[in-house]
């Protein structure tokens, strides 16, 4: 029996790349825009756009009532708003901070994943049940913050 030779037709090495979003991305803004304290000011006091909240809703994979909920709105608030005024606007950009700490180092389907199981490090609740309030939203950035410096509970 003659032996064939066998041939290696894929890759030796894999590699796997996350997408690196930056809150620029997720809000679909300009970088001069959100890039000092002072301008963030004034793109908040300006109030981000309907494409910004159109982009979040896009890269979080929320639905409308759980942005809603996010953003102390209802619903019907979010179908009609074209400008978004500054409470709502500084939540969209801590959301936007959010998740593009999470998608960095989890991915972007990890952390949708991380954002909807129960973790015994915030008593058993789910992180998605704490991005209505701003001291959730930084309860969570903590969270991710220690995950990626190795830190235990």
């Amino acid at each position: 029996m003659e032996k064939k030779p066998s041939i290696l037709s894929e890759s030796a090495v894999a590699y796997y790349r996350k997408t690196k979003l930056s809150v620029y991305d997720i809000l679909d803004v300009q970088v001069d825009q959100l890039n000092e304290p002072l301008h963030r000011v004034e793109t908040f006091r300006d109030g981000l756009k309907r494409k910004s909240f159109e982009s979040l809703k896009e890269v979080t994979g929320l639905d409308n009532n759980t942005l809603a909920s996010a953003l102390a709105v209802s619903a019907k608030t979010l179908q009609r708003k074209d400008v978004f005024d500054v409470v709502q606007s500084e939540r969209m950009y801590e959301l936007a901070e959010l998740y593009a700490l999470g998608t960095g180092y989890f991915g972007k389907d990890g952390f949708r994943r991380w954002m909807d199981r129960p973790l015994f490090t915030l008593g058993n609740r789910k992180p998605i049940e704490l991005i209505d309030v701003s001291e959730g939203i930084d309860l969570l950035k903590t969270e991710i913050m220690r995950l990626q410096h190795g830190i235990a509970i």
